[in-house]
């Protein structure tokens, strides 16, 4: 890894945006170099769990658990929160109801979403990803809007903890503090006790982006679709990728 203080040009960052915008036309990584380079530059990974670890409602729906929720709420809902499919729209809603509804509802949410991870698998490469970082010398810290309980019984059912130094993710049922604000990295960079230019953000997500744009940390979005690639691209991540193999160092 290179110094802390090293700091890349700026025409690299300037390729590296270039190179984003093409994934979303081409469909495929180009400049492969230049996310290695970002990470090699960093001492810290910054990895958000539901997408690039696996993903958490494919068994048990997140419509399922969001309507679950919203019947701890009430019947008269807004229409915006009536029709969500997203468990933490529901979250958000129970949290301008008052802390005691708040409370509740993540207390459900985090139940759900244990039973949810205990029905999936790793998502594919994920165990030697995780590994190789270790052995390169990487400290990897999953920030993620999930439960960390149910983030924590997961990666140790499937003997994912060990490569994993920390987890910094939903722990009370305060949803202004999930991403995008930057609060959940911000609070993984003071546990390391490290900078924000040290650390890099791994996400699949335009929230995983913006937070660690706040946060002034470096981003590389994980974008495995056609429309996640357009999407992430518009955002302009300092990288992207389309494939979990891409952010491996070895050759």
């Amino acid at each position: 890894m290179s110094e802390p203080n090293q700091k890349p040009a700026p025409f690299v960052r300037s390729l590296r945006v270039a190179f984003s915008g093409l994934n979303a036309i081409w469909g495929k990584v180009e400049g492969m170099t230049g996310v290695r380079e970002l990470l090699q530059e960093k001492d810290h990974v910054f990895l958000d769990f539901d997408g690039p670890v696996c993903d958490v409602f494919a068994e048990l729906p997140a419509r399922e658990v969001a309507d679950r929720l919203k019947k701890l709420v009430g019947p008269d809902l807004p229409r915006g929160v009536s029709a969500s499919a997203n468990p933490l729209d529901v979250l958000r809603y129970a949290a301008s109801c008052g802390p005691s509804t708040a409370h509740i509802v993540e207390r459900q949410l985090s139940r759900l979403e244990n039973e949810a991870v205990s029905l999936v698998s790793p998502a594919p490469g994920v165990p030697e990803l995780l590994g190789e970082w270790a052995a390169q010398g990487f400290t990897v810290t999953i920030v993620s809007n999930n439960s960390a309980e149910a983030i924590r019984s997961f990666l140790t059912v499937h003997e994912l903890a060990e490569p994993v130094r920390r987890i910094s993710a939903r722990t009370t049922s305060d949803p202004d503090r999930l991403k995008p604000h930057p609060a959940l990295l911000d609070a993984a960079v003071k546990a390391l006790g490290t900078s924000p230019g040290q650390c890099v953000m791994v996400g699949d997500s335009a929230a995983d982006v913006l937070a660690a744009r706040t946060a002034g940390v470096a981003s590389i979005a994980f974008a495995p679709t056609p429309a996640k690639r357009k999407a992430l691209a518009a955002l302009a991540p300092d990288a992207l990728v389309t494939d979990l193999a891409d952010l491996r160092l070895a050759p």
